[in-house]
């Protein structure tokens, strides 16, 4: 058996164990079906009759919502999963929200945690296109958030709602898609998840996003662990993550398309209160304003401060100070590598200030708070990728850390993806709409946005295998490749930390083991930087060790085709240097080396190889 087939089993082992004993319920599909049951499943008195219910949806099976999930079990777990024995290549069971006798379908209401699995959930209402502003608000203090391979369309306003979580959220979403989100209603709707509490972990991985607003807003509020890593974000109108504050976190392996398209109103942001250290413009007397870069990056760290954002209670001592654990700049974590950040050259035109018939500076006529006389210039478009505080963090802090980030080096043309992102005709009507939104007199709002979008936007068509509407009872997926877009790419971009593609791996059906990327990076942020050879083709050196896994000591070995300095440096799984092997020039051809660590009990390694020509990094494993 396979190692990874043998460590699979083991976790399913450990899965299967730790929900002995919970009900499980299989809803049939049909009308209502899905929320009378959860809503029902209770005792004489009210109580739920287990609050770790798993409710399980039959593969390909379509939900109509007619009213929204109430589940109250505070403590408990929501599940929302197809079929745990459905076959390998079973279609995802589809929720979609249908009015009935002229009532709208209501949020879902969860107070409790809530899992959803393998799951195609549409946002908008089939009869009248009317989308919810939260799809689902959850409550309730220690209440997480899990989400796999799940396939999300459409979305006004949230799509699950933290905000009343006020102590221990947890957020996990994973493998998962985010198709046309935006209904162009706000710059600032869209979101995939909205926290603005304190969150004691984020993980946000192999994720696509299209069209997203603010996609995660956890604005004024304290991430105490947060792993962003290889997603594809596409059409990103505002900030992807509206966030600074970080106590660890890794923001690497994200392919950015077209993030934080809008632009910055530099005036109204700087008093409008969207950067705690934004400074407001200077006035230079004339009726002009010298700007100040104060915006939010498309990443970014700030400094924490006790008592101006949200953070945990336990990092406050008595006297309110925060601890030691937070007090200084050198406690962070924060390492952002491996991103690709590029922009359509179709939004030119809209950059230099043109839309349809009208011509000029891109401007804005919005008066947020009051100061000057509009227009005011839009300035820093494309979206930036950090700005000045994160700069000087990066450049006096060797705990923060920036390296190995493509950053507007190519545009989306240049990534030869099976789908174009924005065509022209998309882009001019992004256009159109936003120099409509910044208030630009003669300005009209489009009235067909169809250009933009991946999919019809029409929530009655169901998208089956590369088709997006399928005939009756012929609709649903298997995996996100199966979408008429493809997201794939022919360009070259190798991660330095963990030698995968950047970006999500679904669309090319690669395999994608977080932990073992996440040790990866690990390393890197704790044993190397300052790679020179930016996405240079990662070298094949046919690096190995065997065997794999071993009892007591391994061989690794790689090939070099020509003379070259080699690192070979060892880690265990939570980033710390183990061994250094090789330090020194070796010559061409086959080189080994023996591993036999200290530790004798089971564990995970990763050994990286740096060369003059690259590196790459794998995996070993310690089984006594």
């Amino acid at each position: 058996m396979k190692i990874r087939t043998l460590l699979l089993s083991i976790a399913g082992l450990f899965a299967a164990g730790s929900l002995m004993g919970q009900a499980i319920v299989e809803v049939v599909p049909g009308e209502g079906t899905l929320e009378s049951t959860i809503n029902a499943d209770t005792t004489a008195t009210g109580e739920r009759t287990d609050p770790n219910t798993i409710y399980e949806l039959v593969p390909g099976g379509v939900y109509l919502m007619n009213s929204g999930i109430k589940f109250t079990a505070l403590g408990g777990t929501l599940t929302l999963r197809m079929k745990a024995d459905a076959p390998a290549d079973s279609k995802k069971p589809i929720i979609l929200r249908i009015i009935k006798e002229g009532v709208d379908v209501s949020n879902s209401s969860i107070a409790a945690s809530l899992v959803m699995e393998n799951i195609h959930y549409q946002g908008m209402e089939l009869t009248t296109a009317q989308l919810p502003w939260a799809a689902f608000n959850m409550s309730g203090d220690n209440s997480t958030l899990t989400v796999d391979n799940c396939l999300v369309e459409f979305q006004n306003g949230i799509t699950w709602n933290m905000n009343s979580v006020a102590s221990g959220a947890k957020i996990s979403v994973r493998n998962s898609y985010f198709r046309d989100m935006n209904n162009f209603g706000q710059w600032w709707q869209s979101r995939v998840v909205q926290c603005k509490v304190p969150v004691d972990e984020f993980i946000f991985e192999n994720n696509t996003v299209t069209g997203g607003g603010l996609m995660i807003l956890g604005q004024s509020a304290m991430f105490e662990y947060a792993v962003i890593n290889h997603n594809t974000i596409i059409n990103t109108h505002k900030y992807p993550f509206l966030n600074q504050y970080w106590k660890e976190c890794y923001f690497t392996n994200t392919l950015f398309i077209n993030a934080n398209m809008v632009g910055e109103d530099a005036e109204n942001v700087a008093t409008g209160g969207q950067d705690p250290d934004g400074r407001a413009p200077t006035d230079n007397g004339d009726g002009t304003y010298t700007t100040h870069e104060m915006w939010h990056g498309i990443s970014g760290i700030d400094t924490i401060i006790a008592k101006q954002i949200g953070i945990q209670a336990k990092f406050y001592n008595e006297d309110s100070t925060l601890t030691d654990d937070i007090d200084e700049i050198s406690d962070y974590i924060f390492y952002a590598a491996d991103n690709v950040v590029v922009s359509s050259a179709t939004l030119d035109n809209y950059y230099a200030g043109g839309t349809g018939n009208w011509t000029g500076v891109l401007e804005s006529h919005l008066t947020w708070s009051g100061i000057g006389t509009p227009p005011f210039a839009v300035e820093n478009v494309p979206g930036i990728w950090k700005n000045s505080r994160a700069e000087a963090l990066d450049a006096d802090w060797d705990n923060i850390k920036y390296e190995n980030n493509s950053i507007y080096e190519m545009t989306a043309a240049d990534l030869g993806m099976g789908t174009e992102v924005l065509p022209q005709a998309a882009a001019d009507v992004f256009a159109a709409w936003n120099q409509n939104a910044w208030a630009v007199p003669g300005a009209e709002k489009p009235t067909d946005f169809s250009a933009y979008y991946f999919g019809d936007y029409d929530p009655a068509t169901i998208p089956g295998v590369e088709i997006e509407s399928a005939p009756s009872g012929e609709g649903g997926i298997v995996k996100i490749s199966d979408m008429i877009e493809d997201f794939s790419y022919t360009a070259d971009l190798m991660s330095e930390s963990d030698g995968l593609k950047i970006g999500a791996q679904h669309w090319d059906d690669l395999a994608f083991d977080g932990a073992a990327s996440l040790a990866a990076v690990k390393a890197a942020y704790a044993g190397t930087s300052g790679i020179e050879d930016k996405f240079a083709t990662v070298s094949r050196f046919e690096l190995k060790n065997y065997p794999n896994p071993f009892a007591n000591s391994t061989t690794i070995s790689f090939n070099l085709d020509s003379d070259s300095y080699v690192s070979l440096k060892v880690y265990d799984i939570s980033g710390r240097l183990v061994d250094e092997l090789i330090n020194d020039n070796r010559g061409a051809g086959v080189q080994t080396v023996e591993f036999t660590p200290e530790f004798s009990g089971n564990s995970t390694y990763f050994y990286k190889l740096t060369t003059d020509f690259g590196s790459e990094t794998k995996k070993m494993m310690l089984l006594k």
